[in-house]
């Protein structure tokens, strides 16, 4: 009873995130989706049964002057295994997690059960502890995860990690030109944690006060966030006649509803003989803001092939469309002709992929 004690204590009792408030950087920077959320939990989930259970074994032959740099030799070996694993079989997720994937070696969450429980326990207790602390802070990171994504963008989706172009489920609960994008946003970060932690902090004291008084911290909670995200659903009754994005999973060429107007607005000779064509394409923030701008994509073609593909200007939503800047998705075009010409589109970012694939069209059509 003891160890199940100890591994459900990581849930509500004991949770890294909302109530001992360790591995805060990683969590407010990276809870964006629900794929970074899946991600990192596994991740450090991983990194933690791991460093517990050598811990365990190795305690008694550590000397204590030492034992710190000791484990933190121990954390950066699992870390880095991890981190090439990640590069290996998820590449687009390594690139959504960046520095706060390494950075895992510092988080405070590791080193502290290495030092409070793992030196100090058999490697069985160690194990459950780990087990119990990785899966409290996926569930934390989750639950920020759930709470931004469906405010900053109206859907909720998940996609296969190790192929991304699969979307196992996708739900929409309201119409995008109802997100509130500052929730994409560090403040949105702070304040989705601020929520969350006064919620579990009001049920773990749910036995000691009375009702109302939780209920009134409750609808207080409520109020704040009103008063403060009202000025973001000030919406133009116009825009719900706008397009909105619908992430099907569509690839460039497929019937849409939408035009993806483009403009080639400068062409560039390069030494090497190839051409740099300048193109303006309007994205998913043209079709869904009033005064939304166009994607802008410099588009390098050599005897008909695509050379290189770069996003000078990525207007669409932040951390959602803008992705289609990473090198991960332009990199793609490399080496296509018009008639091979294909696209990958971006989990939760349809138009926006779209957008960039009719743009190295529209650049080799001009070529031709």
């Amino acid at each position: 009873m003891k160890r199940f004690d100890n591994f459900k204590a990581g849930f509500i009792n004991e949770n890294p995130i909302f109530g001992l408030y360790l591995g805060l950087c990683s969590t407010l920077a990276i809870s964006t989706t629900l794929n970074n959320a899946v991600g990192m939990g596994v991740a450090v989930t991983v990194v933690l049964v791991m460093s517990n259970i050598i811990i365990s074994c190795i305690r008694k032959i550590t000397p204590d002057e030492i034992r710190i740099p000791v484990y933190i030799v121990v954390i950066a070996a699992l870390v880095k295994i991890v981190q090439m694993l990640v590069e290996a079989y998820t590449p687009e997720l390594n690139t959504a997690l960046g520095i706060f994937l390494p950075l895992i070696v510092v988080n405070c969450i590791i080193l502290g059960r290495a030092e409070a429980f793992a030196s100090k326990n058999g490697v069985l207790d160690s194990l459950v502890d780990g087990l119990g602390m990785g899966l409290g802070y996926t569930m934390g990171l989750l639950a920020m995860a759930v709470v931004r994504q469906i405010i900053s963008t109206g859907t909720l989706s998940f996609a296969n990690p190790f192929n991304t172009n699969f979307v196992i489920f996708e739900t929409t609960f309201f119409p995008s030109e109802y997100a509130v994008s500052i929730f994409s946003q560090p403040i949105g970060a702070f304040f989705t944690f601020a929520c969350l932690a006064a919620a579990l902090t009001a049920f773990k004291s749910s036995k000691n006060k009375k009702p109302w008084k939780i209920g009134g911290a409750l609808v207080a909670l409520v109020l704040i966030a009103f008063v403060a995200l009202r000025s973001d659903f000030m919406v133009d009754t116009a825009a719900s006649e706008t397009p909105v994005e619908e992430e099907n999973g569509s690839q460039g060429g497929s019937e849409t509803d939408l035009a993806f107007n483009t403009e080639i607005t400068n062409t560039t000779e390069n030494a090497d003989g190839s051409v740099t064509y300048t193109v303006s394409v309007d994205g998913y923030a043209v079709y869904n803001h009033a005064d939304g701008k166009p994607n802008i994509l410099d588009v390098t073609i050599l005897d008909g092939t695509v050379q290189n593909v770069v996003v000078t200007e990525a207007n669409d939503t932040q951390y959602v469309g803008d992705r289609i800047a990473d090198e991960a998705f332009t990199s793609q075009f490399v080496g296509m002709t018009k008639d091979t010409l294909e696209l990958e589109p971006l989990s939760g970012a349809t138009i926006s992929s779209n957008s960039a694939y009719h743009a190295v069209l529209a650049a080799l059509e001009a070529a031709e």
